[in-house]
């Protein structure tokens, strides 16, 4: 078992930080991903990559809506290759992060085949141009440039050559995204707080859907977001956790 904690994604404090949790013997810091509430993720991670030798790093969450597929793909690749193998791409549908761009999360469909475009992404494969969904108002077609030497599908081949393949982990509660998690991802993250039996159900319900799929149901790893407050007053404690609740128990 692993304990990682998550923080702000603050550039200028992420390394100190990072410094802090390593020496304290915490295997892991997650940074938020919310562009109107915190910095850039992917700089605070790299910033804690360089100031860490051995602690995991990864979002905590980032979401299927602010930056394609490739994008996401090459930037969590870029912190693996600089920590020495010590990413982890945590995704979810969207919540602070869309919500300050006036939307709701992601739909299920959408957030699905983002997960499988990532996949194929960090496996260095290539996506086919007519599954990426860039709206031909915003860009055109390069087809219609009629170039000699174009691309013919969508790939990031250094991510194959340099990079070992990045683990992807969802964050999930309802059961259809906790499906969709079992099929596309490394490891089902639950946001279903820390009542035992919610939990065992998060852990069937993936297992099924694997089993359903044709897949290993035993191959798949598990992890769940708590909140956690550390006082010897219960009412502190619980003061300590109460503003994040809401978020990760629904």
């Amino acid at each position: 078992m692993e304990i990682w904690t998550t923080g702000v994604a603050s550039p200028r404090r992420a390394a100190r930080a990072a410094a802090e949790l390593e020496a304290a013997g915490w295997d892991g810091f997650l940074v938020v991903d919310s562009q109107n509430l915190s910095g850039d993720p992917y700089v605070a991670l790299a910033m804690a990559a360089s100031a860490t030798s051995r602690i995991g790093l990864g979002t905590g969450v980032t979401n299927s809506v602010t930056r394609h597929a490739a994008v996401t793909a090459g930037s969590i690749a870029s912190i693996q290759l600089l920590s020495g193998g010590r990413a982890v791409l945590g995704i979810g549908r969207g919540d602070s992060a869309l919500a300050h761009l006036g939307r709701a999360p992601a739909r299920l469909a959408s957030f699905e085949r983002y997960l499988r475009q990532l996949q194929t992404y960090l496996r260095g494969e290539a996506v086919p141009f007519e599954d990426i969904d860039i709206p031909v108002e915003t860009a055109p077609p390069m087809s219609e440039l009629e170039l000699a030497d174009a691309p013919e599908a969508s790939r990031i081949a250094w991510i194959a050559e340099r990079a070992a393949r990045v683990p992807v982990e969802v964050a999930a509660s309802g059961p259809k995204v906790v499906a969709i998690a079992a099929l596309h991802a490394d490891r089902v993250m639950f946001a279903l707080g820390a009542d035992e039996e919610r939990i065992a159900w998060g852990i069937g319900h993936a297992r099924e859907a694997r089993r359903r799929a044709g897949l290993d149901p035993d191959g798949i790893a598990f992890g769940a977001y708590l909140n956690c407050g550390c006082h010897p007053d219960v009412g502190a404690a619980r003061n300590l956790v109460k503003g994040g609740l809401t978020t990760w128990e629904n």
